[in-house]
């Protein structure tokens, strides 16, 4: 399995992900993950600087925004994407607050 480097933010400064989750590693950041619409591929964020549970919109270090559309949900494309980014980052654990994150209300940050 291959982990694509990303597009420079200048150039793709929006990402859509479907069927996506929201994880927490041991070093307490946060990152979405799930599958971009039409392309049918998983994506890892970078960690979360922002994010309101009302509109399902976020904020990433890197400054890009990330639209959630649809409930939560599971994604093979996105699983798949987050255990090698795990690898490659070498999180040695994680947690699944998808839940915890929706609660937070709008203006949170995760």
């Amino acid at each position: 399995m291959a982990i694509w480097k990303t597009r420079p933010i200048d150039e793709v400064h929006e990402v859509v992900l479907v069927r996506w989750k929201v994880f927490e590693t041991e070093r307490g950041e946060c990152h979405f993950v799930g599958t971009r619409p039409g392309r049918g591929t998983g994506r890892v964020s970078s960690a979360i600087v922002e994010f309101d549970a009302r509109t399902c919109v976020g904020v990433t270090r890197s400054g890009r925004r990330y639209v959630l559309e649809g409930a939560p949900g599971t994604s093979l494309e996105g699983e798949v994407t987050w255990a090698g980014w795990c690898q490659v980052n070498r999180v040695a654990s994680y947690r699944d607050v998808t839940d915890e994150s929706l609660v937070g209300g709008a203006g949170e940050t995760t």
